[in-house]
């Protein structure tokens, strides 16, 4: 019997055995926690910036500037969502019947979506930003993929118009814009809500997924299988099939669409694909040269900021 050649045969087989059990078992639940599931109060918190990344802190410190100079206009805000979580946002009125919803992508809260008000804030119209289901002050344990999502802002939605608002612009970036996406072109979406406007907008969530798994050097297969499985389980939506691309031909409102050449998470190519298929008789896709995911008005400020209050200004001559 040849013991050198088993013993190689065993070595081999546990070296590949263990390490496919632990890629299959163990590490996909172990991500999906990490980008999906908030078991600590202290995850996802409006304390602190949501990573270490330069950009995101520089950010962060853009919202805490926003905050200061609007101070006088600022109020907690509270919506309860049709399947029954309590939500917690900030709302700067600015004696507008105009609002914007801004909702950023996981893992942010409403202070990171607070950056993105700027340009709506200095052309009078109200801000109100949200935490996300199982974010920052609201209720929740799953975030909902950019699906669920849609019902925190139709909760929100709901709250201004309560408070006379008649027109609201949703605002998303990443996940965020999936949301935005999925509620305005919902059938029970709001009368009031006039305009939409995406950055970063993916054709599914399950696409977007693979890419960022890949990047971090996680393994793509089975997890990608494991989340498809779980967020079908959790809300009874197939991420690989359900999404922007799929809903995009109905929207019948104006969109604004935004993307960077550079973008990984969103493709070009599909970002082309989103706007072809893109129902709205008014919509635009503004490209810009530079920028990674997620981050557009960070590197190009006055560009992001003009072409927001552009479409803001076409809004109110069309109401």
């Amino acid at each position: 019997m040849n013991w050198p050649l088993i013993i190689t045969l065993i070595v081999l087989g546990v070296a590949i055995v263990i390490p496919g059990i632990i890629s299959i078992t163990i590490i996909p639940p172990v991500i999906f926690d990490a980008i999906s599931a908030r078991k600590k109060p202290t995850k996802w918190s409006r304390e602190h910036p949501s990573s270490s990344n330069p950009g995101i802190i520089q950010m962060w410190g853009e919202s805490q500037r926003f905050r200061e100079r609007y101070k006088e206009h600022e109020e907690e805000i509270e919506a309860t969502t049709d399947d029954g979580l309590h939500l917690k946002g900030l709302y700067y009125d600015f004696g507008s019947d105009m609002a914007v919803i801004i909702l950023g992508g996981r893992p942010e809260t409403c202070i990171y979506s607070l950056y993105y008000g700027f340009p709506y804030a200095e052309k009078g119209v109200n801000v109100c930003v949200i935490d996300p289901r199982a974010h920052g002050l609201s209720e929740g344990i799953y975030s909902g993929c950019g699906y669920k999502e849609s019902l925190d802002l139709l909760a929100f939605a709901r709250v201004l118009i309560g408070k006379g608002v008649k027109k609201i612009i949703l605002h998303g970036i990443c996940v965020g814009s999936s949301a935005c996406t999925m509620l305005a072109t919902d059938p029970s979406c709001p009368k009031e809500i006039v305009g939409l406007v995406t950055d970063g907008l993916y054709i599914h969530y399950y696409e977007t997924l693979k890419k960022r798994i890949a990047k971090n050097k996680g393994p793509v297969y089975p997890t990608v299988w494991m989340f498809r499985s779980k967020i079908k389980k959790l809300y009874g939506i197939d991420c690989s099939k359900v999404g922007p691309i799929s809903v995009l031909p109905s929207l019948r409102l104006p969109c604004l669409m935004m993307a960077s050449k550079e973008d990984i998470f969103s493709l070009p190519a599909n970002t082309q694909k989103l706007y072809d298929v893109n129902g709205s008789p008014h919509k635009k896709l503004e490209w810009f040269e530079h920028g990674p995911h997620s981050h557009l008005r960070r590197v190009d400020t006055a560009h992001y900021d003009r072409v927001v209050q552009e479409f803001v200004d076409e809004i109110k001559r069309e109401a």
